[in-house]
């Protein structure tokens, strides 16, 4: 399959007349190889993007959950606090 692939330059093919270029015989295997290698560079470009995005959220995820955990730290500290401050007011009466 990959000898099948015909890399065109792009540079002589722009260059050329309109005229000249309808006169060449044109090879569609390889026209469609260049396209779907086109698609593929797309598609992979495409998946780099996504992964990319998907670490920024895991960073979000694993920033959200230590702040959830000083958190709940936090009110659990509060509530140890608010006993014993009810124990302590409970003891003076």
């Amino acid at each position: 399959m990959s000898a099948a692939i015909q890399l065109v330059n792009q540079s002589l093919v722009e260059a050329d007349p309109f005229e000249k270029r309808i006169e060449k015989p044109h090879n569609n295997v390889s026209l469609f190889e260049l396209a779907h290698e086109q698609r593929l560079r797309r598609a992979l470009s495409y998946i780099a993007e996504l992964q990319a995005e998907v670490r920024t959220l895991r960073e979000e995820l694993a920033r959200a959950e230590r702040t959830i955990a000083q958190n709940e730290t936090l009110l659990r500290n509060a509530m140890v606090r608010e006993q014993e401050l009810r124990a302590e007011m409970f003891r003076d009466k």
